[in-house]
């Protein structure tokens, strides 16, 4: 009989080591269940935060100089439809075109210098620039 009383107690203790350790791997559980969804919200944050700084990064130099490039080849379209290049008034039309360009792209877009148009808005921009017509605006 103390072999029985001595077995029993020995199952007793493992068996109450055996719950304290359910016990601790359901608190590290429920532990980690609360730290992924911090996780979760975090990422969320960050990628609302990602967002906006790539909402608010404006043109590259390439990206300046194909806008540029664009202006160009409008203006140079649009005067030589209106007028011949031996006319005296074709480099001047040339230059009202371009500064009209300027301006509402500017306009539509917001910003003090064409450089600072997003990018995100670049192909906005180009579209704009290619079906410009000043008719438009007048």
């Amino acid at each position: 009989m103390a072999n029985t009383n001595e077995l029993l107690a020995v199952v007793g203790q493992q068996l109450q080591m055996t719950e304290q350790q359910g016990a601790a791997l359901r608190m590290m559980f429920e532990g980690l269940g609360s730290i992924r969804a911090e996780i979760i919200e975090h990422k969320e944050d960050v990628q609302m935060m990602l967002q906006e700084v790539r909402d608010s990064v404006t043109l590259t130099d390439a990206e300046c100089y194909q806008v540029q490039q664009a202006v160009k080849l409008k203006t140079a379209e649009l005067t030589k439809h209106r007028f011949k290049e031996s006319d005296l008034k074709f480099n001047e039309m040339v230059g009202k075109y371009r500064r009209l360009i300027w301006s509402k792209l500017k306009q539509r877009f917001e910003v003090a210098k064409y450089s600072h148009v997003r990018r995100i808005d670049f192909a906005d921009a180009i579209e704009f620039i290619q079906f410009f017509q000043p008719e438009d605006y007048i």
